[in-house]
Parts: structure tokens; C-alpha cells; sequence
């Protein structure tokens, strides 16, 4: 990961300056992060996120000695962890796809879900791929301009309309 953040950084000072404050407060952010999530991959991706947002505003951190970080960089791995929780929270447990996995596994050729999934409706599609990719249905419902109500309501609908679509159209393999 050191590598991949350092590419992002322009200037040989800045790639020093993110190296010291990588390797003195790595360990920290990530105990800070592990505390609230008790999972030490999601700690990791919770770290990582801290990490490009530290990238993000890198000015911020230029005239600040190292030793007087620990406060700010712990808070933001912090903040990550509290952030990743949220998520996983407002992501829908796969119960809630009313059978949409058993759907999909079923599916005789991938390639065509995915073109029958590119046919659904341009509302109900993008609201199902940020559901897939993850976001919270407050995030999903912020990006899109819509309410949790209307984002609730697509996703439901979007789920049906894909699943009229691939059992009319007998995509199904006889089990």
C-alpha cells in the first residue's frame, strides 16, 4: 500500500514526509480502526481510506512536525472505521434480495445477465450497481437526489423488473 500512496504524491518531499508519517502511525491508526470494527481486513481497509484522504489534503500535514500528528491521523482512521461500520450497517444483508442471488447463480451464461441487466432502466440500474458497489442506501439516496424512501423503492423494483426479465426470457437452467 506504501507504494501505491506514494505514487499519488508529486515531490520527493512529499513522498519523504507521507513515509515518515506512514511508518510512525500505521500501527496506531490501525489498533485505532481494529478497536471499532474487531476485523482486522476491514481495520486494513479502514486504515487505507485514512490514508488517501491524508493523500487528499497532503498540504495540510506539510508544516506540522511528524511527532504532532498522532492526534490528527489517529482521529481520521477513526473516523474511516466509524464511516466503513455505517456502511456495512446500511448495506441490505443478501436476504433482502428476495432470492436474487439464487437468481443470478443460476443463470446459464454470465454474459447474458449482464447485457439483461444493461437493458434495465437507467433509475433502477444505477441505484442497483451502487447497492452492489456497496453504498449505503443514505449514500446512494445523496448522489442520486433522491429519499432513502424512493432509493428503497427502486432498488426493489429494479430487483424485479431483473428478475421478470431473466425468467421471461427462460435464461434459467432447468435445476
Amino acid at each position: 500500500m506504501l507504494t501505491l500512496c506514494l505514487q499519488m504524491l508529486d515531490t520527493p518531499e512529499e513522498k519523504t514526509r507521507f513515509e515518515e508519517i506512514y511508518l510512525k502511525y500505521r500501527s496506531a491508526m490501525f489498533r485505532a480502526a481494529d478497536g471499532i470494527l474487531h476485523n482486522g481486513q476491514d481495520a486494513e481497509d479502514a486504515v487505507h481510506n485514512a490514508f488517501l484522504r491524508i493523500i487528499r489534503k497532503f498540504s495540510r500535514f506539510q508544516n506540522t512536525p511528524v511527532k504532532d500528528l498522532a492526534p490528527l491521523v489517529v482521529v481520521i482512521a477513526r473516523n474511516e472505521a466509524v464511516s466503513l461500520l455505517r456502511r456495512k450497517k446500511d448495506a441490505a444483508p443478501l436476504e433482502d434480495w428476495d432470492g436474487f442471488a439464487e437468481t443470478a447463480e443460476s443463470v446459464s451464461d454470465y454474459h447474458t445477465l449482464v447485457e439483461t441487466f444493461a437493458r434495465l432502466p437507467l433509475s433502477y440500474r444505477a441505484a442497483l450497481e451502487m447497492k452492489m458497489a456497496e453504498y449505503s442506501d443514505g449514500e446512494i439516496a445523496s448522489k442520486l437526489g433522491l429519499t432513502k424512501t424512493a432509493v428503497s423503492t427502486r432498488l426493489s423494483r429494479g430487483r424485479q423488473f431483473l428478475r421478470n426479465i431473466v425468467e421471461r426470457e427462460g435464461f434459467l437452467m432447468d435445476a
